[in-house]
């Protein structure tokens, strides 16, 4: 008998399956696409068995069972639930590995929980290479139904400096997914702030294209040490196989997006929190295709007249700019999370929701271990930046990043995501705010009242119009 089932064989559920074998565990497979049995039997040995059929795929297994849903999210998770579960046997375990929306995920939670079938909901990130070699995985729902598959998940885990498996308990119902939608929410912050301090180092500074490839691997072994960095400096090194040119040249200014930066804002409009760096990457994405329709219709962009006076360490204070605003990305991503988490009623684990992500996953820098280190010795901050560490670095940075956005505005180049990063942090601790004016005019229009900085009690005015 197998100790492990994955449905779903395309690249995502293949690779986690091998994953799998390659730790020592029996693994069966199966999918409705026949192909990919096939595709997936080549690699056949003692350990891996293709299925072909529902049955014989979970009449493989041990119990109790543990099978792994790898598809597409939606309706087809629903059905393949369906199909499920006539053959199960209470106490068996489903995980859904896919990018599912955390309400779903609650409500299959609940309705497996009726008919005695565990329900983990389970973010993976780290693409396909993540998934052969160590994925971060986010598991939420049942925890004693954790316990019995962590020994599998923590294998195949990515793992940290310090050897730590980049797998945890999340929290119940979609906890894990929900965790999964802020990764993706915080990646898209952080990818566009790379975008724009590429964009500054391109039009402001003036680099060329191996110019910026070396100062951003310069900055991912010092200031900013992080995938993003690795990954941008190779991505601007790249020869061109049909022009002379580098690739980043040709590559057309439309960014794709799946949905889940969405999901996150629609969550985090519910709860009032300010992510306003992730609103502006969501934004941004939706602007690039509308900018690309313009320019094939023709109508031609603002100008603005280049600025020669800048100073001599325009570099240095784009560092420390990107430094900062991946902070703010993050501190947003977590102030989402705790309000989450009291508003849904469940214990989340920042300090293990850094760790996991410090290996394997897309948004995995050396700041989650700083940020780790803000929820250690059982510290909830309700802000990173009530933090110590974070405090002193937005102090010695924000310099960088207020001439940052000033050198941008006055050459015309777009900076939505860093502008949102430093109008937060000129907001989230100023008693002198102007929503005394908004609440003013609240009340004059529609009698809604206000709260005085004086006083207790709630007031209103009848206003009048001087004659």
């Amino acid at each position: 008998m197998q100790q492990f089932g994955v449905i779903g064989l395309s690249v995502m559920g293949k690779n986690l399956a091998l994953n799998v074998r390659n730790h020592g565990f029996s693994v069966s497979g199966f999918s409705i696409d026949k192909p990919e049995v096939d595709a997936f039997a080549k690699y056949e040995d003692d350990k891996l068995k293709p299925c072909y059929t529902w049955e014989e795929f979970v009449n493989s297994l041990e119990k109790p069972r543990k099978i792994l849903i790898q598809i597409m999210a939606g309706d087809p998770v629903d059905q393949t639930l369906q199909k499920l579960l006539p053959l199960l046997d209470k106490g068996d375990i489903l995980i859904d590995g896919g990018n599912s929306n955390y309400h779903d995920t609650n409500r299959r939670y609940h309705e497996m929980e009726k008919h005695g079938i565990h329900f983990i909901g389970m973010g993976v990130s780290g693409g396909e290479e993540g998934a052969l070699n160590g994925p971060a995985l986010m598991p939420g729902g049942d925890e004693e139904a954790y316990k019995k598959v962590a020994p599998i998940l923590e294998a195949i885990a990515a793992k940290n400096k310090e050897g730590q498996p980049c797998v945890s308990y999340m929290g119940p119902e979609g906890a894990g997914h929900y965790v999964k939608m802020v990764h993706n929410g915080i990646e898209y912050g952080i990818m566009q702030e790379f975008s724009e301090v590429y964009n500054l180092l391109r039009d402001v500074a003036r680099k060329s294209d191996d110019e910026m490839s070396k100062i951003f691997d310069e900055w991912n072994h010092g200031l900013v040490e992080a995938y993003l960095s690795e990954i941008t400096s190779k991505v601007l090194a790249q020869k061109d196989d049909l022009t002379k040119d580098h690739v980043i040249d040709h590559i057309l200014n439309v960014a794709s997006y799946k949905g889940t930066g969405n999901w996150m804002l629609e969550d985090g409009v519910a709860l009032g929190a300010p992510v306003t760096v992730i609103g502006e990457a969501v934004m941004a994405r939706f602007m690039s295709k509308q900018a690309h329709m313009a320019v094939k219709k023709g109508i031609k962009p603002i100008t603005f007249e280049e600025n020669s006076d800048l100073p001599d360490n325009l570099v240095d204070e784009f560092g420390k700019t990107l430094q900062l605003a991946q902070a703010v990305a993050y501190a947003q991503g977590f102030q989402q999370l705790t309000m989450a988490a009291e508003a849904y009623n469940w214990d989340l684990r920042f300090k293990s929701i850094a760790q996991n992500w410090e290996a394997g996953c897309i948004i995995r820098s050396a700041m989650l271990k700083d940020i780790e280190n803000a929820y250690s010795d059982g510290k909830k901050p309700m802000n990173l930046f009530q933090d110590e560490y974070f405090r002193n670095l937005a102090e010695k940075n924000l310099p960088s990043l207020r001439k940052s956005v000033e050198f941008a505005t006055k050459v015309g180049v777009p900076t939505p995501t860093l502008s949102a990063a430093l109008n937060y942090l000129e907001s989230i601790f100023n008693p002198n705010l102007p929503a005394n004016m908004i609440q003013g005019q609240r009340d004059y229009f529609g009698a809604h009242t206000y709260l005085r900085n004086d006083r207790e009690g709630t007031f209103h005015t009848e206003w009048y119009e001087e004659k």
